[in-house]
């Protein structure tokens, strides 16, 4: 693993400087070629094995329910197997926060080294992650409360436009947050979404047009490595065997992808950083 491949000591970062999407992909596919064995570890471990034992475990919703009842059906799952998703939640959160530490830091921590820190930042990440969430929420009901009492369901059908594009934008601009967290030691969760915060003023509407551009390509080979295949093995093979196998495929698809997407943020987070 070469020093280069390493973000060098974090900079104020400069709003002023333009976010070059074209550098960023290209830094990202370089770390992650530079270091493709250990992540490929990491991500089999942290990414691969919870969202295997999740398309195992978890009990699908009856296609045939539809909206009210599909989503009370999915309240019910949740209920019933919360502490697996919690528990499968936190381990991808710690294998991404691993990947961070291994990609931004240039003393060249070992595996296990990575882990730790990890379990180390884990807990302002978590903090971090709830406050946005909250941030959200709260955000959600001052907008959906009074225009429903207006509008009835149209009022709530009109809230969900904003909502969504105030969730999308907050984050957009919380996007280096993880590495924030890992990189820079910051373990006060608020100090991490301020300095996310800042990395990021300016650049928000370049970060979203090449994060729109990830995401596209993600949907178009997730759809062709598991939809597709997915029915053909089930036509052949039933709906148990076939669907195992496919729960499989998408477990191996999921795991690249979100390892994928760790180097992105590291990548952009080197570029903000200067």
């Amino acid at each position: 693993m070469n020093e280069q491949d390493h973000v060098p000591p974090p900079a104020p970062g400069n709003r002023n400087t333009r976010f070059e999407a074209a550098r960023a992909w290209n830094d990202a596919m370089s770390l992650l070629k530079a270091n493709r064995q250990i992540l490929t570890v990491l991500a089999g471990l942290f990414f691969l094995v919870p969202q295997v034992l999740m398309n195992a475990l978890l009990p699908e919703v009856r296609p045939d329910l539809e909206g009210e009842a599909a989503a009370k059906a999915a309240i019910a799952i949740f209920g019933q197997w919360w502490p697996l998703i919690v528990l499968a939640t936190l381990m991808q959160a710690t294998g991404l926060i691993a990947i961070v530490v291994l990609l931004a830091d240039r003393a060249r921590p070992t595996v296990g080294d990575a882990i730790r820190r990890a379990l180390q930042c884990l807990p302002a990440y978590v903090a971090a992650t709830l406050v946005l969430m909250a941030g959200i929420v709260l955000f959600a009901l001052m907008v959906m409360v009074p225009l429903t009492l207006v509008g009835g369901q149209g009022g709530a059908a009109i809230a969900i436009v904003p909502i969504m594009a105030a969730a999308l934008w907050i984050n957009i601009r919380t996007l280096v947050l993880a590495p924030v967290i890992a990189a820079e030691q910051s373990r006060n969760p608020f100090e991490a979404l301020r300095r996310s915060w800042a990395l990021t003023a300016g650049k928000g509407a370049r970060i979203l047009f090449f994060l729109m551009l990830f995401v596209v390509a993600a949907l178009v080979i997730s759809i062709v490595a598991t939809a597709v295949p997915g029915t053909i093995l089930i036509a052949a093979l039933g709906q148990e065997t076939g669907g195992a196998i496919v729960g499989l495929i998408e477990g191996f698809v999921s795991a690249a992808l979100i390892m994928v997407w760790s180097a992105v943020i590291v990548a952009v987070y080197r570029q903000l950083a200067g």
